[in-house]
């Protein structure tokens, strides 16, 4: 009996490991955010801002904009525990497709896995051609993403420093990257000066084939990207 009680707690000890590993596993995946609850008291706006998680094994890369990353944090898993730098989640349901979790007393956050979004042909824009290949506009779901674990926006900015931009203004450029991630036909369309136009094309250039092309249904596509900057009375975009 000892020994049946014994074999017993052990499989269900290794029932749980197995458990464990496929939540893991499962989890491992970008997600981008479809609804966010509130479970305070107070009002908050609707969000109707970006945002993807995209959990690596130990580091969870949170984005702001569908072409790069933004910020990293530590993650990890504790049954149906989800633990975010400092916070602690409640995970609710975790299938191949969608992911939702919530902390108690702030909100409730449901997320739909991007491999499931991109597939999805009201997505897949068509902008007709290119180089003689179909060009496709890249949008929240269907985007190409910059390969480097860092912020494009940052990388960019820091290199126009030196331009001292103190009135309200836009900068606007197209490009597209193809279906090796390499970058073509950068366009300005709302320029700032000749000097920092010609800043922003030579990074973007340097950039080339760093960069995962978009996908759709298993297959690269090259899409056509917008790349703007805002100065708002100030020198910080």
């Amino acid at each position: 009996m000892i020994k049946s009680n014994i074999v017993i707690g052990f499989v269900f000890f290794f029932i749980g490991i197995i458990s464990f590993a496929q939540t893991e596993k499962k989890i491992q995946k970008a997600w981008i955010k479809t609804k966010i609850e509130n479970l305070g008291n107070t009002n908050i706006e609707i969000d109707t801002l970006y945002l993807r998680y995209t959990f690596d094994k130990t580091i969870l890369y949170m984005s702001f904009n569908p072409g790069w990353e933004t910020y990293k944090q530590d993650w990890s898993i504790n049954k149906e525990l989800l633990k975010i730098g400092f916070s602690t989640y409640q995970i609710e349901e975790l299938t191949d497709t969608s992911l939702i979790f919530s902390l108690q007393g702030f909100r409730r956050m449901k997320f739909l896995s991007e491999d499931y979004l991109r597939d999805q042909e009201k997505y897949l824009i068509s902008l007709g051609n290119f180089n003689g290949k179909p060009l496709y506009k890249a949008n929240d779901y269907i985007s190409p993403r910059y390969s480097k674990k860092e912020s494009l926006q940052d990388l960019i900015q820091k290199n126009l420093e030196g331009y001292n931009i103190k009135k309200a203004t836009n900068f606007l450029a197209s490009f597209i990257v193809n279906e090796k991630g390499v970058i073509e036909n950068i366009i300005i369309i709302k320029s700032i000066t000749e000097g920092f136009d010609r800043e922003v094309i030579s990074q973007l250039k340097k950039t080339s084939k760093n960069w995962n092309p978009a996908y759709h249904k298993g297959k690269p596509i090259q899409t056509l990207m917008y790349y703007s900057i805002k100065y708002l009375d100030s020198i910080a975009p």
